[in-house]
């Protein structure tokens, strides 16, 4: 799509929604849409990093890693993404629901939503300075004219990896707290 093409959709989009750019000149649209581009590559760039070494951003449901600590907190994130189903895709849902099967183009489409989001939400804690993402939730909704959507929201930190030590004291005394078994601790 050429820059022409992509600043006329984006203006139609901004007269949609009204978007801080409907008032926008010209130029001003032209370096937002510029700085969109450079954004999606940055994040491209990230995202291909982590397909590499999974390690530059941790992620859990959970609220800590075992054997890391939190440094610092850089805030909650959310992301969202939509999707349509497509005609095929609808036709599929009525079969499906019909027959008490589930839906493989709908269920991919749901797919799809949620991993737009969920590199999105990567990108984000990524950008906040942080390499995890803790207490991750996923939203997946249906929304009007055959559109789904997904949510993914989390908090994004700094973390660190425990010392040798650090990890055996912080597992014994988590076993201690889970098992309920009592630990006497004594200076040396």
């Amino acid at each position: 799509m050429s820059l022409e093409k992509a600043l006329e959709k984006r203006d139609e989009l901004d007269e949609d929604f009204g978007s801080d750019l409907a008032d926008a000149s010209p130029q001003e649209r032209k370096q937002a849409l510029e700085a969109d581009k450079k954004r999606e590559q940055a994040k491209q760039a990230f995202l291909d990093a982590l397909e590499k070494d999974p390690s530059l951003m941790m992620t859990t449901a959970g609220s800590s890693f075992e054997g890391w600590r939190v440094t610092g907190y850089c805030g909650t994130i959310s992301t969202d993404a939509v999707v349509g189903s497509g005609i095929p895709a609808a036709a599929d849902a009525i079969a499906a629901d019909l027959t008490d099967q589930r839906s493989l183009l709908l269920g991919s489409k749901m797919e799809r939503a949620k991993k737009i989001a969920w590199r999105e939400l990567l990108f984000r804690a990524h950008e906040a300075g942080a390499n995890g993402v803790l207490a991750i939730r996923y939203d997946v909704y249906m929304l009007p004219k055959g559109l789904f959507g997904a949510s993914v929201t989390g908090t994004a930190v700094a973390i660190e990896q425990l010392g040798e030590l650090n990890q055996a004291l912080s597992q014994d005394l988590f076993g201690a707290s889970v098992t309920g078994t009592a630990v006497k601790m004594e200076k040396e």
